[in-house]
């Protein structure tokens, strides 16, 4: 028969090699993944490589919730400015009326999509210069550059029109509620190197 003690050194033997086995395991496994919470500052930007789903799901992670009966109108037009984003925008007399700023590479990302504070809110937008007043129902977007200097960048545009889709699938906008006001001057229109109707053709219905 086997000597009972030995038995017992085995076995000890056998958990002692277990234990030291699974601490060198969880020694070398990766740390966990870690959600990376946003900060919000006066802006939320989303990088340029989401997808429509992964921006749709940004967009409206709002500090109060959006509400399809709330707005009814999207207004899209330039900033006037060669340069720019949310923070310079804001710093501007009369401050940042819009909801979302989109930039051109100088100043901010090119297409990057910046969340404003009346959009984080569901505030009322703010009438751009040239224009005499809004409709409280109206989301603004505001593209960085003067588009009748300069037409918008490829990326601008793509950006645009997601970011357009998402806010029209979710709220139930139609492209006929979209507005640009190629005619209009300033800030408050589209300029006339803006693709209007090459945007138009992205929208949903």
């Amino acid at each position: 028969m086997t000597n009972p003690h030995r038995k017992l050194a085995v076995l000890l033997s056998l958990v002692g090699v277990l234990t030291a086995t699974s601490a060198l395991l969880i020694v070398l496994a990766p740390p966990p993944l870690a959600a990376q919470a946003p900060t919000y500052d006066n802006l939320w930007a989303t990088g340029n490589d989401d997808s429509g789903s992964q921006l749709a799901q940004v967009v409206f992670s709002t500090k109060v919730p959006a509400r399809a009966s709330r707005w009814k109108y999207i207004y899209v037009h330039q900033t006037g400015t060669a340069t720019g984003n949310s923070l310079t925008l804001a710093s501007a007399p009369g401050g940042l009326g819009d909801h979302f700023v989109i930039g051109n590479g100088l100043g901010c990302p090119d297409g990057q999509i910046q969340m404003c504070q009346r959009w984080m809110n569901q505030t009322s937008p703010a009438a751009p210069a040239g224009a005499q007043s809004i409709d409280p129902a109206c989301i603004s977007i505001g593209l960085v550059g003067n588009f009748s200097l300069a037409a918008p960048t490829e990326t601008q545009v793509r950006r645009l029109a997601q970011l357009v889709i998402a806010l029209q699938s979710q709220l139930g906008i139609g492209a006929d509620r979209v507005v640009l006001l190629a005619g209009a001057p300033g800030p408050a229109g589209i300029g006339k190197l803006f693709p209007v109707d090459y945007l138009r053709q992205q929208l949903l219905p």
